[in-house]
């Protein structure tokens, strides 16, 4: 009997399962009848042919059958006291719940720094990419100047995206452990753990029974407890949690933007002065359409006078604006500033992501070790190679 195929299809079976609801705990007695008439029978056929063989067989799983339902009894009874067990040990009376929340809490810790890493990179974002120019022309010849002062700080941006891969990884695997908690603790006692020990029953599957209880109880046994344990020896390490002091310092407070902002974001007005000479004329004096003789002239005067003023005027005012912008700002000052900020809350982002890390490596671990130690117990699968390949 190939287990990894077995193992594959009740893998198959887990999602309908879980969507149905279905509760398969009749299973049990069932089977364990089934097996204790056909063993009956057993031995009863042997004794009529005088089979010694067949009759020592049927007395040797009798006895496995008695062992199974020793086993099951002490199965029921552990969960029947899990309650005061979860007590003693978490401080709560479900502690499947209680894993459950832990790792919740993981994924909220995590959002936090990530809001940061994007609010900090958007305003660096603007800081480094903000450039401006004008062009002044003077009869044959023209006089152009364009700015980028921060550009530099662009260098940020690699540690910050790094960071924001970091988190992101982590939050996948916080929320995975969260998902698998909530799916366990539905899909084992209803499912996995009655198909386990029906098959545990049968004579025949017996191996294969022994291993499916050892991974039940490691999904809704060791899983858990293992978030559980991970968290306890976070609190003793206890990460700070990243956090930007002051955001305000990554800003850079460019004198143009706050300027022509208002003027930028009124749609109609910034649609208005895109428009080439021409179009600004004629949408202008369409108003004078009423009187034919005036609108020559009001078109030939925005053309020719008005609209030219308006564009030397915002050049000019945009020009006195960046020339006291940059002369205001010390790229070295703002490099410095973002720097404070975004450096010690980076350390934090590595500590915090690297206990998750570590959190998740541990959970596994543990739950692996005590699921193959459960099934070298009761005689299972010990090595379980298609779950170690899996890893």
């Amino acid at each position: 009997m190939d287990f990894r195929r077995i193992a594959f299809l009740l893998v198959l079976a887990m999602p309908s399962v879980f969507a149905a609801g279905t509760d398969l705990a009749f299973m049990v007695p069932a089977i364990a009848i089934i097996v204790l008439i056909s063993l009956s029978l057993s031995s009863m056929l042997a004794a009529s042919i005088q089979n010694p063989q067949l009759e020592a067989w049927a007395k040797t799983e009798l006895q496995e059958l008695l062992v199974g339902a020793v086993l099951i009894g002490i199965i029921i009874a552990f969960f029947l006291g899990s309650d005061a067990i979860s007590i003693l040990m978490t401080g709560e009376p479900d502690y499947v719940n209680k894993a459950g929340l832990i790792a919740e809490g993981w994924v909220s810790a995590l959002m936090a720094p990530y809001g940061d890493i994007i609010e900090a990179a958007t305003r660096i974002k603007v800081a480094a990419s903000y450039t401006s120019g004008f062009s002044l022309p003077i009869w044959i010849i023209s006089f152009n100047y364009q700015t980028g002062p921060l550009a530099g700080a662009s260098i940020f941006f690699q540690p910050l995206m790094l960071a924001a891969q970091g988190i992101s990884n982590a939050i996948f695997l916080s929320q995975a452990v969260s998902l698998l908690v909530s799916f366990f603790k539905i899909v084992v006692p209803k499912v996995l753990l009655p198909l386990s020990l029906s098959v545990r029953l049968i004579p025949f599957t017996r191996r294969l029974g022994n291993t499916l209880i050892a991974l039940s109880l490691g999904a809704i046994v060791f899983f858990p407890m293992s978030v559980i344990i991970a968290d306890f020896f976070n609190g003793q390490i206890a990460p700070p949690a990243p956090a930007i002091a002051d955001l305000g310092k990554l800003d850079a407070d460019p004198y143009p933007i706050y300027v022509f902002g208002p003027i930028c974001e009124f749609a109609p007005l910034r649609i208005l002065f895109s428009l080439t000479d021409p179009l600004f004329s004629l949408i202008v004096c369409l108003p004078t359409l009423v009187f034919p003789a005036v609108f020559p002239v009001c078109f030939e005067l925005v053309w020719n006078v008005i609209y030219p003023i308006i564009s030397m005027i915002f050049q000019i005012v945009n020009t006195i604006l960046l020339i006291a912008w940059e002369a205001s700002v010390t790229p070295s000052d703002y490099g410095g500033d973002v720097y404070d900020q975004v450096m010690p809350f980076l350390a934090d982002v590595n500590n915090l992501v690297m206990v998750i890390y570590l959190d998740f490596v541990f959970i596994v671990l543990f739950t692996i070790a005590g699921t193959r130690s459960i099934a070298a117990a009761l005689g299972g699968e010990g090595y379980m190679a298609g779950i170690q390949r899996m890893l």
